[in-house]
């Protein structure tokens, strides 16, 4: 009888599945949508609701700016083709990297940073390493008016103001010297000042 009983609670399982699941599934609609649903949650008392709210929203936030920042990384820039680019989102990180090419020639221009959601005190302190570290190795530069360093292996680094690190590098300019020469279109014509700003 025993064994019975669990055997009929097994199979309601089975068959019904557990209540709580159902109440999870959203299907859909956006992330985007979550946002509009925290204040009314949190004035009615369901804070850890709420939160979990915030936190999609938050990310569905942050894979917008990824997106919006992604769009600044043109297909032609003074010559140079985009070939290939990758984007994503990570642990409030963004990654945006793109390829490009001149002739025979590749660059790889990449962007790491915080998501755009001003960092805080993570992208306070990544940009305070970020500078540190700038200013004491490379040739120190300034592309549209933000600090930078050209890297003794030939990278181009540049430091934005939330903390975020745009990359510009070529296996063809390995070196310090020929790194602003074969580089410095690219650079130059690049929305650096429009990536900055669609960060903060």
């Amino acid at each position: 009888m025993r064994n019975a009983r669990y055997g009929l609670l097994a199979s309601a399982l089975i068959i019904g599945g557990p209540p709580a699941a159902v109440g999870q599934l959203e299907v859909g609609g956006s992330a985007l949508d979550n946002c509009a649903e925290i204040d009314p949650l949190r004035k009615g008392g369901n804070y850890t609701e709420a939160r979990d709210k915030a936190q999609v929203c938050l990310e569905a936030l942050e894979q917008e700016v990824t997106g919006s920042v992604g769009s600044l990384f043109s297909a032609n820039v003074a010559g140079w083709t985009r070939t290939d680019i990758e984007q994503g989102n990570a642990l409030g990180f963004t990654n945006v990297t793109a390829t490009y090419a001149k002739g025979e020639t590749t660059a790889t221009v990449a962007l790491t940073g915080t998501g755009g959601s001003g960092g805080g005190g993570l992208g306070s302190l990544l940009g305070g390493f970020a500078r540190a570290g700038l200013a004491g190795s490379g040739q120190p530069v300034r592309v549209a008016g933000l600090p930078a360093s050209v890297q003794p292996d030939g990278m181009i680094t540049v430091t934005l103001e939330d903390g975020s690190f745009l990359t510009f590098s070529s296996p063809s300019f390995s070196a310090q010297d020929t790194a602003l020469a074969g580089l410095g279109e690219l650079v130059n014509a690049f929305p650096v000042a429009e990536i900055n700003k669609a960060l903060q």
